[in-house]
């Protein structure tokens, strides 16, 4: 039977992304049924290679995706901060890797790593990948060819060809080369359609990479289907003031990355005049949101080294497109819900955005009316960060709002997660005021992702930061039959909490200090973990301050004490 969440989660989807699922669905099944019938159906096809091109495609931005060392004959994949071993043959499909989104599963089939190899195993893994992977084995899509997987692996291996080229056997080169164009073929026929977002951008990013490594057919048919989807995806992906519509600071680094790619790949066109703008669009909100250490923003899914550098995506972007965007002193991303506020001395960025788009929340976390907080260079007040993709209590914590630093109303959630990339009922957000204003921001808004409880209670927050170091933050409900009302500040794991009377705290770590007023409140710490990358799970507090029950209005005021001094990133 059908349950009334599931249809809560499937009414947000559009149409032709469901007639895409179903279609691939009905199609892998086929294909692996009559794969099982009849075995040559998974033998690489009789069909002529591609002549490459005189002018092969340069490496760009490579090796976001873990690292690989070679000790007598074994092979250490150190992937999602969890190193694993393999021999040749290597156990592309250890039973192990099959669990959850089988993410570590992934990032093996990709490839980044593929730079830190030497010639000759660089070689012999890649011959023994192609020996032991064919398509429509039972779950095929799943990872070896999954086409998310298989976009970061056709690049890697198109990017070390022309690295490696005067260096490689002919046998092996043919064999190579010969993979490559069987893959890019059925990259074309499986296109990402179904699920859009960062990964349909992978996808366009690989065809562009096709269309100039090979001549011919194969080519012109690569560079064409990127062209159209490019088209159609930055006017549905790019929100109008510049940021990535999955609302993660960490993917939308990835897409620009992978954005700037592209352009430098792409044929001379309106459409790559159109996408130069939006590159620098783009550019400007990450120089916005990232934090003085150089680091993105947790919010949504994201980790600290998920993606390249900042510093190499602000040299990749200055090679490419010229000079890099300064930061702003304030940035109002009202499309995206972001707000900024950055001096010498403090760094706060607020969410009082939507969770994500409505066709693709996967990344999505009950983060509305959630901030970081930095003073100098050093994180004080932060997001929780994400573990794993895997379904459990990791996943569903990260997404949880008691994991971030907003209300609760009895610990429940501002929308209705489920699973690992699911959502079901989701908040509507209402901003009444944005402005900066005497050097102060000022954000005034409200959501009612808690009016399904008793009394239909909304959340209003009205938050100021202003830059003589003051940040007030008011919590109203309006509603509700009695509630318990909590706000938490999840803290960076090298403040020092010192308690002083009456509520009152001085949070330190280091040179900063920061002194919080929290006397409307009860406050207790209890342990809680922060995840900055994945794989990573440090122990740290959060401060739990216990309002009373809803209705009510409430507040709490943090005070700069000191601040080390140094350049913003």
């Amino acid at each position: 039977m059908i349950s009334g969440r599931f249809l809560r989660t499937v009414q947000h989807t559009p149409i032709r992304q469901l007639m895409h699922r179903a279609s691939l669905m009905a199609k892998r099944r086929t294909l692996s049924t009559l794969a099982s019938r009849f075995p040559a159906i998974k033998r690489p096809p009789n069909r002529a290679v591609p002549p490459l091109a005189n002018d092969l495609p340069t490496p760009f931005l490579v090796g976001a995706h873990g690292k690989v060392s070679v000790t007598d004959g074994r092979y250490t994949f150190d992937l999602l901060n969890a190193p694993r071993q393999f021999t040749l043959p290597v156990d592309w499909h250890h039973a192990e890797l099959n669990t959850g989104t089988r993410l570590w599963k992934l990032n093996l089939h990709y490839f980044d790593y593929a730079h830190h190899l030497g010639d000759a195993d660089f070689a012999a893994l890649v011959t023994d990948w192609i020996e032991q992977n064919r398509p429509f084995t039972p779950q095929y899509w799943m990872d070896s060819w999954n086409s998310y997987a298989m976009s970061i692996r056709l690049v890697a291996w198109m990017a070390e060809y022309q690295r490696r080229q005067g260096r490689l056997d002919s046998a092996f080169a043919a064999r190579l080369t010969a993979s490559i164009a069987e893959q890019a073929r059925f990259l074309l026929a499986n296109l990402e359609e179904d699920i859009g977002g960062n990964h349909l951008i992978k996808n366009i990013r690989a065809l562009y990479w096709c269309g100039r490594f090979f001549d011919g057919a194969l080519s012109r048919k690569a560079t064409q289907t990127a062209g159209k989807l490019l088209a159609r995806e930055l006017d549905r992906q790019i929100l109008p003031d510049g940021f990535h519509f999955e609302l993660s600071p960490a993917y939308h680094c990835q897409v620009l990355a992978d954005l700037l790619d592209c352009y430098r790949l792409m044929p001379a066109s309106a459409l790559r005049t159109r996408l130069e703008t939006t590159l620098g669009k783009m550019a400007q909100a990450a120089a916005d949101v990232i934090h003085p250490d150089g680091f993105v923003s947790l919010f949504n899914d994201g980790g600290l080294h998920m993606t390249v550098s900042y510093g190499a995506l602000k040299d990749a972007f200055e090679t490419v497109l010229g000079r890099w965007p300064d930061t702003q002193a304030s940035g109002q991303y009202r499309d995206a819900g972001y707000h900024v506020m950055r001096t010498p001395d403090i760094f706060l960025i607020y969410d009082a955005g939507r969770l994500g788009p409505d066709g693709l929340p996967a990344h999505a976390q009950g983060d509305v009316f959630s901030y970081e907080l930095t003073l100098g260079p050093q994180r004080m007040i932060v997001d929780t960060g994400v573990f794993e993709y895997n379904a459990g209590p990791r996943r569903a914590h990260s997404r949880a709002t008691t994991a971030h630093n907003t209300l609760t109303l009895d610990d429940e959630d501002q929308g209705e997660f489920w699973s690992a990339f699911r959502l079901g009922r989701r908040p509507q957000v209402t901003v009444h005021a944005a402005t900066t204003i005497d050097d102060t921001l000022m954000v005034d808004a409200r959501h009612d992702g808690y009016a399904k409880l008793g009394g239909s209670p909304i959340h209003r927050r009205m938050i100021s930061a202003g830059r003589n170091g003051v940040i007030n933050v008011c919590d109203e409900i309006t509603g509700g039959k009695g509630q318990r009302a909590v706000s938490r500040l999840l803290l960076h794991p090298d403040v020092e909490i010192i308690e002083e009377d009456d509520n009152h705290f001085l949070l330190r770590a280091g040179r900063a200090a920061l002194r919080l007023d929290a006397r409307t409140a009860q406050v207790s710490i209890q342990d809680a973990p922060w995840w900055p990358d994945f794989g990573c799970e440090i122990t740290t507090r959060q401060l739990v301050l216990d309002y009373g029950t809803a209705p009510g209005k409430w507040h709490y005021q943090l005070r700069l004490e000191a601040a080390p001094r140094r350049a913003s990133a």
